[in-house]
């Protein structure tokens, strides 16, 4: 019997339909160049190229598109570096979408200052940060799609990586791209490498960099667009629905993005009661009790649990079998669970955890990303 909510069990976020453990049938509308006229005569400013100068970048064979698409409100003091980390690209073929929110702070000034470099820029009212990438992302022309905020920038090479892992991969119609990002937070930065993405990051809350991400249409088609019913995690919501949808997924072990903390991800509490609302509605015969179980489990970001830590399970062992039990007959899940545990797995002959690295692999990984900042810094 499936365990039920009892003291110190969090009721799950309520709000928003089912998800169906399957893609939706093309909801995205047609492909279009520009957006229609605004509903609620918001609209401030439509400018760009494909405005200006009737330009409406195309592929071509072996050349890969690239499309960046950045959603900004009141982003005035970091918004440039961004336009300028696209203009710079080694490869030459990228288009940005920009989709400002009627920002108030002076973000206009600075995007037309650029607006010879922007494909297609657009100011009006909008219902947050996923409803502006859906309304973006019908805008894209390229190969392949990437979000990147206005506060973040781009490596030089990312275009260029995300095109050759692309073309490596034999240019798939339905394809993710999982690349590496610098974390930049204060004087430090660190590497953030993606984790594995399949069944089980419904349980850990698969830790990927959503700005490291390059997808294509076809993926994008599969998955359907972002929940705006979700405040923070809505880019996870849909990595996972496009594990659910089949696309194919390749990891670049190489950062293409400097990703600075804070914004709406640093609401680690809300994160957290997301990624359960998306588990639970993934697996809706799981109680609450089994839900806040697993993310106590698996979920990657141990010491956000602390606020829920009255939901933990005295042995989490002991739960785990009893849950594998419970919930043998469904497929999915059983997949699931295996795959988050192999991700923890420890074996007794391996004398060291997953989270305890040996004195030759941390000598590696510091030798790693010495070679990464050295090349960083050679391609400025």
């Amino acid at each position: 019997m499936p365990l039920e909510r009892g003291p110190g069990i969090p009721a799950r976020l309520s709000g928003g339909a089912r998800i169906r453990p399957m893609p939706c049938e093309n909801p995205w509308p047609t492909p279009i160049d520009r957006l229609g006229p605004s509903v609620d005569g918001s609209r401030r400013i439509e400018r760009g190229r494909r405005i200006d100068a009737a330009r409406v970048a195309r592929s071509a064979r072996a050349q890969p598109l690239v499309t960046y698409l950045t959603v900004v409100r009141n982003g005035a003091a970091t918004v440039e570096r961004a336009l300028r980390s696209v203009r710079d690209q080694t490869w030459p073929h990228v288009e940005h979408i920009v989709i400002d929110g009627l920002s108030g702070d002076g973000t206009l000034d600075v995007l037309l200052e650029h607006v010879g470099q922007i494909d297609y820029l657009v100011s009006e009212a909008d219902a947050g940060l996923y409803a502006a990438l859906n309304k973006a992302v019908p805008l894209a022309r390229g190969d392949l799609i990437c979000v990147l905020n206005a506060d973040d920038w781009l490596t030089r090479d990312a275009a260029a990586l995300a095109a050759g892992a692309y073309l490596a991969a034999g240019a798939d119609e339905s394809r993710l791209i999982l690349s590496a990002a610098w974390v930049e937070g204060g004087s430090r930065r660190r590497l953030w490498s993606p984790a594995r993405l399949d069944l089980g990051g419904y349980l850990t809350c698969a830790n990927i960099c959503h700005n490291g991400v390059y997808a294509t249409p076809g993926a994008y088609r599969a998955s359907g667009p972002y929940a705006t019913d979700l405040r923070i995690a809505s880019d996870f919501r849909w990595l996972m629905r496009c594990v659910d949808a089949g696309v194919e997924v390749s990891s670049l072990d190489v950062p293409t993005v400097h990703y600075v903390l804070g914004g709406l991800s640093s609401d680690t509490r809300r994160h957290v009661e997301e990624c359960a609302r998306i588990l639970g509605e993934r697996f809706p015969f799981l109680s609450d009790a089994e839900v806040w179980g697993l993310l106590h489990a698996f979920h990657v970001f141990r010491d956000h649990l602390q606020p829920f830590a009255a939901a933990r399970p005295p042995q989490l062992g002991r739960f785990l079998r009893d849950l594998a039990r419970a919930h043998a007959g469904d497929p999915d899940f059983a997949r699931a669970l295996a795959l988050a545990s192999t991700a923890l797995l420890r074996h007794p002959d391996d004398g060291v955890g997953p989270d305890r690295l040996s004195r030759a692999d941390k000598a590696r990984r510091s030798l790693r990303r010495r070679w990464m900042a050295a090349r960083n810094l050679l391609l400025r």
